[in-house]
Formats: C-alpha cells, sequence, structure tokens
C-alpha cells in the first residue's frame, strides 16, 4: 500500500510565515492609524475671527477666568496662556474638553462646563489662541 505524502510537517511553516506578514502589516496600518489620530483636530469655528475673540475677552473676563489664568492670560494661581506649555495638550478639542470639566484629574473648576455654552467656550478659546506668544511652528489650532 502506498502512503499519501506528507504535507504537514511544512504547513505550521506555512501558517508561521502567514502570521508573521499579517502581523507585520497589522502592525504598519496600526502606527498609520496612530500618526493619524494623533494629529490634533482643528474644531473651533472662531479662530482668528475679530468679533468672536472680543466677545471670548468679555466672557473670560465675565466669568472668572482671568482670576486664575490673569487678566490677560499671562498666569497667577493658575498657569498661564500665552505660551505652548499645556499639561493636558494644546489642541482644540483638549482645551474644549478642559473647559467643559470632561478631563479627568483635571484641576480647573468642571463648574464652567455647566454655566457656559458650547458656543461661550469657543469664543473664549478663540481669545486665548490670540494671546499666543510661543513658537509659531508648534500651533496645533
Amino acid at each position: 500500500m502506498k502512503k499519501a505524502p506528507i504535507v504537514t510537517k511544512n504547513v505550521p511553516l506555512c501558517w508561521l510565515v502567514g502570521l508573521l506578514v499579517v502581523g507585520l502589516l497589522g502592525a504598519q496600518l496600526s502606527m498609520v492609524a496612530a500618526e493619524e489620530s494623533a494629529e490634533p483636530k482643528k474644531l473651533n469655528p472662531y479662530t482668528g475671527n475679530a468679533e468672536a475673540i472680543q466677545q471670548g475677552r468679555a466672557l473670560y473676563l465675565q466669568t472668572g477666568c482671568s482670576g486664575c489664568h490673569g487678566p490677560g492670560g499671562g498666569g497667577g494661581m493658575g498657569p498661564a496662556l500665552l505660551d505652548d506649555e499645556w499639561k493636558f495638550g494644546s489642541d482644540d478639542l483638549t482645551l474644549f474638553k478642559l473647559i467643559k470639566g470632561e478631563i479627568p484629574q483635571q484641576t480647573m473648576p468642571a463648574a464652567f462646563g455647566g454655566v457656559l455654552k458650547d458656543d461661550e467656550i469657543w469664543k473664549i478659546i478663540a481669545f486665548i489662541r490670540s494671546l499666543y506668544q510661543g513658537d509659531p511652528n508648534k500651533i496645533d489650532w
């Protein structure tokens, strides 16, 4: 009786090579996805809008932001808003969530998020952006 050829010895090697290729492709795709998600979203509809910046300044002063960050954003009890040193990140969405009180372990009072409308928060952020004196190459909004 003739025995059938044994192919099972080569099958594990084929599977190993196949899994290696799939793993490498998956890792490459993950790196591309991570790079895309690492790019900050530019969400603020009021960035650069002079009228909205003035309204944002008024809101900044009225709601008490200046009590911690200073009337011109230079800091005080809270950090300065003029530079590119931001604890949680400086992109629009992060700053919006910070003001809304949606970032864990933040020290900024979360009460502002309950009082301010989304539109008002965006205007305050537009005002804060207008104060920036840091490296122009680090702007991510």
